[in-house]
């Protein structure tokens, strides 16, 4: 390859739609805008979406002997840039291109003084992953993934003993708490994957992003009495669905999340009687056999990896992580 037929250029506010419509393009395998595209209406309004937020970023085309071989968008943050887009067409891949556009967004990150370069990579696209792992990028433990319990192949477990984790619930109706809350747990999980710097850059750079709903039953966890978590109830017309976030700690554990299964499993059946408190409640799941849970990724792998295989369910297919790099 000759360096000097490569180029990497700016592109203008003017050239917009042009640039949009090249995105469109480079990304369209990807589950998001294959499935944005999938009719008239949808395609029309993620492209106007598309476009407004490329419009407020760095764009940038990669040229070879002056024909568009990829692209690169890049927003700034207040620590960091995170790669919004970054893209190579199909018929100019496997040539190294993608290690170029990278190495380009560390040298103008540091040109605009950031430390940290931050994205979001489709973990099924495994040259992409190993590129980025090459170029020491690690894992941030952001990411979300969803999971489907088999209640009904779940082998009734035996009777707490008295050094079992005890595990009990405090519904929590405050919008500013239940952000509190799921950010700091969120935050600790990927602290304990990815270390003190990932979890600071997920907070302070608004990595970490949730859509919360206050008429969503929401409960603080708490085991043995001591908050550990936070379950965030979605209405589903099909199958229970939860998110959670929890203590890694603690709640990583196998046998803390069966006693979590199990308590769940229990309130399809029983009303549990509220104790009196009306800060405490308990929670109510409607019936159903099969319970859907959104987690982080490193804890999906610590249940998928204790459970029988029959029990959980998991469709890789649009699985995302964040990458982050730490610039010297």
């Amino acid at each position: 390859m000759d360096s000097n037929s490569i180029q990497i250029k700016r592109v203008p506010l003017i050239r917009l739609h042009w640039f949009t419509k090249l995105n469109m393009k480079i990304h369209q395998e990807d589950p998001i805008f294959r499935k944005a595209q999938e009719s008239r209406k949808n395609k029309i309004n993620f492209y106007f979406s598309l476009a407004s937020k490329l419009a407020r970023q760095f764009r940038f085309v990669l040229l070879e002997n002056g024909k568009v071989a990829g692209s690169l968008s890049l927003e700034k943050r207040k620590h960091s840039f995170f790669v919004y887009a970054v893209g190579v067409k199909k018929e100019y891949r496997r040539k190294g291109y993608g290690s170029i556009l990278m190495k380009f967004t560390e040298d103008f990150t540091r040109k605009k003084n950031k430390k940290f370069i931050c994205f979001s990579v489709l973990l099924e696209n495994m040259p992409a992953v190993k590129m980025y792992e090459k170029l020491e990028y690690h894992s941030q433990g952001v990411g979300l993934t969803l999971i489907r319990l088999l209640l009904w192949k779940i082998k009734t477990i035996k009777q707490e003993s008295e050094n079992s984790d005890k595990i009990s619930f405090r519904k929590i109706t405050k919008l500013k708490e239940i952000k509190k809350l799921a950010y700091f747990w969120w935050a600790k999980e990927i602290e304990a994957l990815a270390g003190s710097d990932a979890m600071h850059i997920s907070l302070e750079d608004s990595i970490l992003d949730l859509d919360f709903n206050p008429e969503w039953p929401t409960y603080e966890i708490k085991t043995d009495e001591k908050p550990t978590g936070l379950m965030i109830i979605i209405p589903s017309d099909f199958f229970q669905t939860a998110v959670l976030f929890s203590d890694p700690h603690i709640t990583w554990r196998t046998k803390w999340f069966s006693n979590l299964l199990e308590f769940i499993m229990k309130q399809k059946i029983v009303h549990l009687k509220n104790v009196g408190n009306k800060n405490s409640s308990t929670i109510k799941l409607e019936k159903s056999s099969i319970l859907q849970i959104f987690l982080t990724h490193q804890h999906k792998d610590n249940i998928i990896s204790n459970f029988a295989s029959d029990v959980v369910v998991h469709d890789t297919t649009d699985d995302r992580q964040i990458f982050f790099k730490k610039l010297d």
